[in-house]
């Protein structure tokens, strides 16, 4: 069964811009491998972490928001274990993207109660 999910990761600041957008693109290409339709890929850029992760005080963030099986977030985040440029991820189900591209579910009219007098 497939759900909405949205994950957003932080990769080292020490990167340079090519690198990031190749890491960008992997992580993305491996969730589209997986059968997972991404509705929303957005590269926040670099922030200042709230506090050190690995002697780090900014780290550069991007976020995806997608469907997807959980096999599939499963295979993203045990390849974001084992990268050595990702500092913490971070990966929620939601309800729906705030995306306008997200096709609408068709779902069943609600039939009004009649009312009790």
């Amino acid at each position: 069964m497939e759900r909405f999910y949205e994950t957003i990761f932080i990769l080292r600041p020490t990167l340079n811009d090519q690198e990031i957008s190749e890491s960008i693109e992997n992580y993305k290409n491996l969730l589209v491998r997986e059968g997972a339709e991404i509705y929303k890929q957005e590269d926040l850029g670099k922030k200042k972490l709230a506090y050190l992760i690995q002697h780090f005080q900014n780290g550069h963030y991007a976020l995806f928001q997608y469907r997807a099986k959980p096999s599939a977030v499963m295979e993203l985040e045990r390849n974001f274990k084992i990268s050595e440029d990702l500092l913490r991820f971070l990966t929620l189900k939601i309800e729906a993207p705030e995306s306008k591209d997200v096709p609408e579910e068709t779902e069943a009219p609600e039939t009004a109660a009649p009312e009790k007098e």
